[in-house]
């Protein structure tokens, strides 16, 4: 059997699951997943130690649905062997594409994919990009962290701009207003900050057909805000750098499509598959990651299960909402846990002088809610505020709204609307989101 993923079989799925029916992809994620568990047994040290532990052969796994027989993988546990147990045996760790991350743990971890591997990962990503209107010939801006190195810098040339999130936005007002975009990608926390310099100066050329926002929590409010600064419907889509395109917002129905035939995704709760509208633990496969594969790996990302398939009539499964990191879990006295997410939603409707906030938490019995208001609030609204947020912490847990002139970008450059001095469960996790890179790919892919 191939060491290499099936390229004219991919190609073929990119192209028309879009109009097929469930079954087509059901079977094209099992035969894939076959191919995938085979080539991990035979050719990576670390799975097959596992599976052997487990007692279970590559040819017990037959489907998706017994996926649950293989332990669930986390990125502590990868860290943990020599880097050679991660990886396919014959491949060249030199010839790789190494993306590192580190976070504020310290600890790096290299994720490793093949050229051949990145560019069949790039497809994925025109795809959802050109299912919300990119055209070929767009010109494409992209708020991101700027890397000399990277090979996707290519795209500063000619129609392609990189512009570097750390410039201030006032800055970035500049540039954008030069180079006129048709498509605008970034990190919302990036794309609110520009938008509030276009709505405080009145600017009204930089008219983009869309923007695209990712790797970090869209509110609704900074989804307000880019449309209004901008006059363009603004996308969502989710990503990671073990998996690549994990899903990209439907625009019938605001869920998620799940990205079926580059990742399996399960959801699960306290163990168990989250049913529709349930919130859990993403655990993704990536089907076609066969350098260093990711199988059953414990994302650390909190998201809602949505539906089989979608409302809108396409074959994709749905991811319904996503929190966040689960690592951002705040852990409150008596052991209780809160997702930030919860204060998110009360945060969403009522409040309408609230612009940027943060939720931070300083100890485990007090949370504040940073708010750099809109427009100056009445203590009245004020106080309304901190009654929804009461109302989420508990009484055991003191609460506070402050009212403050900015918030800061985080290391990653990008905007963590939660963050905690307490320390949760972090199952080896990076704090800093190690998929920060996917909502700045250039639109349209590379």
């Amino acid at each position: 059997m191939s060491t290499k993923p099936d390229l004219v079989g991919i190609l073929y799925s990119i192209l028309r699951f879009r109009r097929v029916g469930r079954e087509a992809i059901l079977e094209f994620q099992n035969r894939h997943l076959r191919r995938l568990l085979a080539h991990a047994y035979r050719n990576v040290p670390y799975y097959r130690r596992l599976f052997e532990r487990s007692g279970i052969a590559p040819e017990d796994i037959r489907s998706v649905a017994d996926l649950q027989a293989i332990p669930i993988t986390s990125k502590a546990d990868l860290r943990a062997v020599p880097v050679q147990d991660t990886l396919a045996r014959g491949v060249n760790p030199r010839r790789l594409i190494a993306f590192r991350t580190s976070g504020s743990s310290g600890e790096p971890f290299v994720i490793r994919r093949t050229g051949f591997e990145e560019r069949l990962q790039d497809l994925y990503w025109i795809r959802a990009t050109h299912y919300f209107g990119h055209r070929a010939r767009d010109r494409v801006a992209s708020l991101r962290i700027f890397q000399e190195g990277d090979r996707r810098i290519r795209h500063a040339l000619r129609r392609r701009l990189c512009v570097d999130c750390y410039i201030p936005p006032e800055k970035i007002v500049q540039i954008l207003r030069r180079h006129r975009p048709d498509s605008l990608g970034g990190y919302p926390g990036t794309l609110s900050l520009v938008a509030e310099v276009i709505a405080r100066d009145g600017c009204r050329d930089i008219r983009p057909r869309l923007v695209i926002a990712g790797a970090e929590v869209l509110t609704r409010r900074m989804r307000e805000q880019i449309t209004e600064a901008f006059g363009a419907r603004v996308y969502n889509w989710y990503g990671s750098r073990e998996f690549n395109c994990i899903g990209w917002e439907c625009k019938e129905t605001g869920e998620f499509h799940t990205c079926d035939d580059n990742v399996i995704v399960e959801i699960l709760k306290d163990g168990r598959p989250a049913r529709p509208g349930e919130s859990g633990e993403l655990v993704g496969t990536a089907l076609h990651s066969f350098a260093m594969p990711f199988i059953r790996y414990r994302l650390a990302d909190v998201v809602t299960s949505g539906s089989e398939t979608c409302a809108c009539g396409e074959p994709f499964s749905t991811i319904r909402d996503v929190q966040g990191r689960m690592i951002d879990r705040f852990v409150l006295p008596a052991g209780r846990f809160l997702h930030p997410g919860e204060i998110i939603k009360a945060m969403s409707d009522g409040h309408p002088w609230i612009g940027r906030y943060q939720i931070f938490q300083e100890r485990k019995d007090r949370i504040v809610l940073r708010v750099v208001p809109r427009v100056e609030p009445t203590r009245e609204e004020i106080l309304r505020a901190e009654a929804a947020l009461k109302a989420i912490v508990g009484p055991d847990v003191e609460s506070q709204v402050i009212l403050v002139p900015e918030i800061e970008l985080g290391a990653s450059g990008k905007f963590r609307i939660a963050r905690s001095l307490v320390s949760a469960c972090r199952d080896g996790s990076d704090r800093e989101d190690e998929s920060a890179d996917q909502a700045a790919r250039p639109v349209g892919g590379s």
